[in-house]
């Protein structure tokens, strides 16, 4: 963020450049999900999964129960509809974006935002496990904990699951006065 306010945008031609560069990265993205999705298909992964959808975080309930009926599914239905739903968050972004950068005149966001999807899609779980070769294992096990973005500002670590702890005591090798 710090190398856009460097940049001339009262140029025209940096201004051509940075849209340019923006929508080309999304539509780079774009590309690239899709691709992952047939990455997905083809390696046909059907074991079933059977999971209870978590309902979605909110500001007034980070960590929402889950309550629902369970789904029956496979790895690569799931996998494919993970990567539909991050199609959808991306395409929301780019329509924000353009909102803010074509109607409100913001042209900073376009720098930033040419390469954040890029890296939220290649750290993106299933592309862990598709590109990367993750084990599917932790984290990473299918069904994927829904994160809370509110989640650090309650302390909660996102999902149904609280891992506040309490901390183990650790000996200093000084004796505790009572």
């Amino acid at each position: 963020m710090q190398l856009s306010k460097r940049i001339n945008w009262d140029d025209p031609d940096t201004l051509l450049y940075a849209r340019v560069g923006y929508y080309s990265a999304q539509v780079l993205v774009i590309g690239m999900a899709y691709a992952l999705m047939y990455l997905i298909q083809k390696r046909n992964d059907t074991r079933p999964l059977r999971y209870v959808p978590q309902a979605q975080p909110s500001f007034s309930n980070p960590n929402p129960p889950a309550d629902g009926e369970a789904v029956n599914t496979t790895n690569v239905e799931y996998d494919v509809s993970q990567v539909k739903q991050f199609i959808q968050s991306t395409l929301s972004s780019i329509l924000m974006i353009s909102a803010m950068h074509w109607y409100f005149k913001f042209t900073q966001p376009l720098v930033l935002q040419s390469v954040l999807p890029v890296k939220n899609l290649l750290t993106h779980k299933v592309a862990l496990i598709h590109l990367w070769g993750d084990a599917p294992e932790g984290d990473l096990k299918r069904p994927f904990k829904t994160e809370s973005p509110f989640g650090a500002l309650f302390g909660a670590a996102g999902g149904n699951e609280s891992t506040a702890e309490t901390p183990a005591p650790v000996d200093d090798g000084h004796a505790k006065k009572e």
